[in-house]
């Protein structure tokens, strides 16, 4: 069965990511679990959601009485992280009242919540809790208003006789995931589908394919960074044993082969995981032996390490380059090895600026930042090239208008080359001059040449780059690169080439 929509809409650029093998997932007990079944944890907004029962409910239940009893939705406080603070109480009374509700999913674009509620316009189901039947659900839409969350509408897909529930809506608002067991669409139990949202009306709910759902329940999605599906599955080989959680990469119109969260699942239930935004932390509920009561939610931290692999090169040759001294902006000096590379630690959150220091070489400098990258191993290139004094490089795409000689925009792109290579070889002298073609007299050439070439070097100076290491020079039209001298007719393309800027290496200790 394949997808009959594009997937997605909801893509992006990736940043941390929790799946990185240089992350280490660690679980601890939380301290919102009760003797009862508390599941489907979500964040919404500053808070972390998830279904629980009363305290009185509990205690109906251990008696034997299911009447009247349903699944809250509860509420804790989460900073900035997504660490639980203290704090703990029941949010939608009026629009859960005799239902049970959970789980969520917010989108903080649009404003809008998407809740699980059981559907009870099938008499024979009523009062039944969640894990000894299989209640119909439904998904409503709420938005937030200045009295509370109000009701917007229904999912169109909920159906009296099958089950609409656990959504994971996209950032942009625009791609629902959700789980449902409609008859005749799926490969059997509880599959996964999705359906997108075009001029506010949603499209047909679309089956995920046999990449993603089994024989068995396949349920409890969550949208990761808009590039994987993570969801629980009953049904792959690979388990260890009821549900399990699982991740796949969003590719195409489709989902690459789907990988097991082996750190998280037990031989018991394991399901529904959310991450908070920040990527550190997140939460899922298990079954698995030592919880407080039937279902628990636990605290997932997924602690990320950044290191550099940085290579040294010869711009002309490509060849690495060993021995090379490289100081980091952090304070380290370190040296490449005879591959031309240098491996070490970095720090979350943290700017870099790696700086070569070759002499006889133009050296080079990049400057980069774990902030907001995929934890794991971060490459760059550094390239260093021969020189020597007196050596001449032509600066393209150096432009004027007609008999000025301002700084346009484009042209500040290229000098702003010219600085980075100042302060990459601080040890350096360098002139820039500026030549005309042969078109207008000689005098009138050189005194626009010299014109440019010093608004050139001032721009260069504004930059922070000391004027007694620049040197502005025009020379007109006295060093032409090919035959076009007064007199001789050439092509405006010829012309061309003698209007350029070059820098010359003057000094270099």
């Amino acid at each position: 069965m394949l997808l009959a929509c594009t997937l997605p809409v909801m893509l992006g650029a990736q940043t941390n990511s929790v799946f990185s093998k240089n992350v280490t997932v660690k679980v601890e007990k939380t301290d919102i679990n009760t003797e009862g079944s508390d599941f489907g944890p979500a964040f919404v907004e500053d808070q972390l959601w998830y279904s629980a029962f009363s305290e009185e409910e509990i205690g109906k239940l251990q008696q034997g009485d299911s009447e009247d009893v349903y699944y809250n939705i509860y509420t804790s406080p989460v900073d900035g992280k997504g660490n639980l603070l203290n704090g703990r109480e029941v949010i939608l009374r009026n629009i859960s009242a005799g239902y049970h509700a959970g789980p969520v999913s917010y989108c903080h674009e649009t404003g809008e919540l998407f809740v699980t509620l059981s559907n009870y316009e099938n008499p024979e189901i009523k009062n039944v809790v969640f894990q000894k039947a299989n209640i119909p659900l439904k998904i409503i839409i709420l938005e937030k208003s200045e009295s509370g969350w109000k009701y917007v509408s229904d999912l169109p897909f909920n159906s009296s006789t099958y089950s609409v529930g656990h959504p994971a809506i996209s950032a942009s608002g625009d791609t629902l995931f959700f789980a449902s067991n409609i008859p005749d669409k799926g490969y059997g139990g509880t599959d996964l589908y999705m359906t997108v949202r075009e001029n506010g009306k949603w499209g047909e709910m679309v089956n995920l394919g046999e990449k993603i759902n089994t024989s068995a329940d396949d349920m409890f999605p969550f949208l990761y960074k808009g590039t994987r599906l993570i969801y629980a599955s009953a049904g792959k080989p690979s388990g260890k044993g009821g549900l399990d959680i699982f991740y796949a990469d969003i590719a195409g119109n489709g989902f690459e082969t789907p990988n097991n969260f082996t750190e998280l699942n037990s031989t018991e239930d394991d399901f529904g995981l959310v991450i908070h935004s920040d990527n550190e932390v997140g939460y899922y509920t298990s079954q698995k032996s030592g919880g407080e009561g039937s279902d628990d939610i636990y605290k997932v931290l997924f602690e990320g390490q950044f290191d550099l692999e940085l290579l040294v090169r010869d711009t002309k040759s490509r060849d690495p380059m060993p021995n090379v001294q490289v100081n980091f902006s952090d304070g380290k000096t370190l040296r490449t090895n005879s591959s031309g590379i240098i491996t070490r630690d970095l720090e979350k959150n943290t700017d870099y600026t790696a700086t070569t220091e070759l002499d006889g070489y133009m050296n080079d400098s990049r400057s980069f930042t774990t902030e907001g990258q995929s934890y794991g191993t971060m490459q760059i290139v550094l390239n260093v090239e021969k020189v020597e004094v007196g050596q001449k490089f032509v600066m393209e795409n150096i432009y004027y208008d007609f008999d000025k000689w301002d700084i346009l925009p484009e042209s500040e792109v290229e000098l702003d080359k010219l600085v980075k290579i100042m302060k990459d070889n601080p040890d350096w002298e360098v002139e820039l001059g500026s030549h005309t073609d042969s078109r207008g007299s000689d005098d009138y050439n050189e005194d626009l040449s010299q014109k440019r070439s010093e608004s050139a070097v001032n721009y260069i100076v504004s930059k922070g780059i000391s004027r007694d290491r620049i040197t502005a020079k025009g020379y007109g039209e006295t060093q032409l690169v090919n035959e076009c001298d007064d007199g001789v007719e050439c092509t405006e393309e010829q012309h061309r080439k003698n209007r350029r800027t070059e820098f010359k290496i003057l000094r270099m200790d």
